[in-house]
């Protein structure tokens, strides 16, 4: 299959529609991260071992989905911006996006290993509610 090459409009427009769902799957990821973190902590009364198993077992499948999304859409920015590169005559080099998609890509893997130890650690230092009292 042979495909019709892009001009210079055509790959910025995808460069920066790429970054653009790069950063918001970045956003979603966060902001569910926090909710899990919320939702431990305040119900961390009631939460049980089969609560944590199933709230780590979701959030760790949605976080691999999300990392896998964000992956995605960064090889389409990388794609996009060799091509944007190309269209102008320069050697692609290292930029302020790659620092950015490293720090992201650190923040994802180890706040979502974080999450996933704020769910136990919860767990195991849970106060027991007494009902008598």
């Amino acid at each position: 299959m042979n495909e019709a090459p892009l001009s210079l409009y055509e790959a910025s427009e995808l460069f920066y529609l790429a970054l653009d769902t790069q950063d918001r799957f970045f956003e979603f990821w966060i902001t569910a991260t926090f909710a899990v973190i919320i939702a431990c902590h305040i119900g961390s009364t009631i939460l049980s071992r089969s609560f944590s198993i199933m709230i780590s077992f979701i959030y760790l499948a949605f976080s691999a989905n999300m990392i896998g999304k964000w992956f995605i859409a960064g090889e389409a920015m990388t794609r996009y911006r060799d091509m944007i590169a190309t269209h102008i005559g320069i050697q692609p080099q290292g930029t302020l996006a790659d620092l950015s998609t490293m720090l992201s890509m650190t923040t994802l893997f180890v706040g979502t290993g974080v999450t996933t130890f704020f769910v136990w650690h919860t767990y195991k230092n849970r106060k027991v509610v007494d009902r008598n009292g």
